[in-house]
């Protein structure tokens, strides 16, 4: 069949049949659906899904190129939008897709790399400045905020649909992500902290002065307790215990944490030798692709010492500015003491907080700003000193339990 809709040129249509009678019904249909699409301001023609979608995609790349883009959106959206929305919707009419389809849709995105056509593919292949790579494929649900994400895309393509002309109005967008258990980072109850500290003094000690020496057992049955520390296993817990003290009174991220160099400490060499009241400092945080100054407390002054010391000891040499503060016996930058921090975190039976989530270094950021909030300091104050969003405070280290609070939420105002 041939017919034209005035404004919308003429359509062509093969009705599939060499039957007459089944060829005119057909053709009743398709021009009554026509002229009703026409009169409701809708295109004429019926588009598919597939369809829609690759010209939203030749849109992105267009958007990206005149600069209201990003250019990752170019790359990310469009291979998005094809193994998706697209492996999902197809061939189907973009306007026969309704709040039900969507609902659908997101319960099998769900599962499309554990259970959905995703469980055959071993490998992703993307370009990277030129290059083509390839990545394994992650068997598990997508995150939270990645279903959130690819949700506002598809909203966008339906919503572009609509000012095309393909459908009226855009079916309801609601996909309903299952909130995720309480994961917030796990700190420390101020009790929990003391332990923690005085757990770690105690690692400090020879074994023979409280007889908590570990047992040895050799291969011809020999048995023996340690009764001293080694040199280098002193020296790994006294960094430690600076790592945690320098960690819990500053707030610094452990990335931050392990790119200090003796540079960054601003204001400590000209205090070297004078008393803790007399002194202070500013520490030069870079880290996860941002940089500031933070304020630590005074009470992280005297680990930045004990480091200094050990630095010496093992170079025979003061630390140049370049030097990392946190150091091997080699002088090396150390990368990571989270083993250490485990062991410790075992030892004073604080591996996990009361939800069963495992602390890790990050905790003791978690309780400086948890600490900072208790006590009185500025939201804004905070996340300026942290590098950090008024957001994420909100979100990560806002949860301080009401007990902690409670003078502040019973001010005097009460009548008798």
């Amino acid at each position: 069949m041939r017919f034209s809709i005035r404004g919308q040129g003429q359509i062509k249509r093969s009705l599939d049949t060499s039957e007459r009678a089944q060829a005119e019904r057909k053709a009743d249909e398709i021009w009554y659906e026509a002229t009703y699409r026409a009169k409701q301001g809708l295109s004429a023609k019926v588009h598919t899904f597939e369809a829609v979608a690759q010209e939203f995609i030749e849109l992105i790349h267009r958007e990206v190129e005149r600069g209201e883009r990003r250019a990752d959106q170019g790359r990310s959206e469009p291979s998005m939008i094809r193994r998706f929305f697209v492996g999902y919707f197809g061939s189907r009419s973009v306007d026969g897709i309704t709040d039900t389809d969507l609902e659908r849709y997101a319960e099998w995105r769900r599962t499309y790399w554990t259970e959905g056509p995703g469980k055959l593919i071993t490998h992703i292949e993307y370009e990277r400045a030129g290059h083509r790579l390839r990545r394994p494929v992650r068997r598990a649900a997508p995150s939270l905020s990645r279903q959130r994400g690819e949700a506002v895309v598809l909203r966008a393509l339906l919503r572009q649909a609509v000012k095309w002309g393909y459908l009226k109005t855009p079916p309801e967008i609601a996909i309903k992500v299952r909130r995720k258990q309480d994961n917030r980072r796990p700190s420390f109850e101020p009790h929990e902290f003391t332990k923690l500290v005085e757990t770690s003094l105690c690692r400090l000690t020879d074994p023979i002065m409280d007889g908590s020496g570990a047992e040895v057992r050799s291969s011809d049955k020999r048995r023996w307790q340690i009764k001293r520390l080694d040199d280098h296993t002193r020296r790994d817990r006294t960094v430690l215990h600076a790592y945690v003290m320098i960690g819990a009174y500053s707030g610094l991220r452990p990335t931050e944490m392990y790119n200090l160099t003796w540079g960054d400490v601003l204001g400590y060499r000209a205090g070297r030798g004078a008393g803790i009241a007399q002194r202070d400092i500013r520490l030069k945080a870079r880290g996860k692709g941002m940089s500031g100054t933070a304020i630590p407390h005074t009470a992280a002054i005297p680990w930045f010492d004990t480091l200094w010391m050990l630095f010496e000891r093992g170079m025979q040499r003061e630390p140049v500015d370049g030097d990392p503060v946190f150091a091997s016996g080699q002088g090396k930058r150390i990368s990571s003491i989270a083993n250490g921090f485990t062991e410790l975190l075992k030892a004073a039976d604080l591996e996990r907080d009361h939800r069963g989530i495992k602390r890790t270094p990050y905790s003791l950021r978690h309780f400086y700003i948890t600490q900072q909030l208790t006590h009185g300091a500025e939201v804004t104050d905070i996340a300026r000193n942290c590098r950090t969003s008024l957001a994420m405070i909100d979100k990560h280290y806002g949860q301080v339990r009401l007990e902690r609070v409670v003078d502040r939420l019973r001010p005097d105002w009460t009548r008798a």
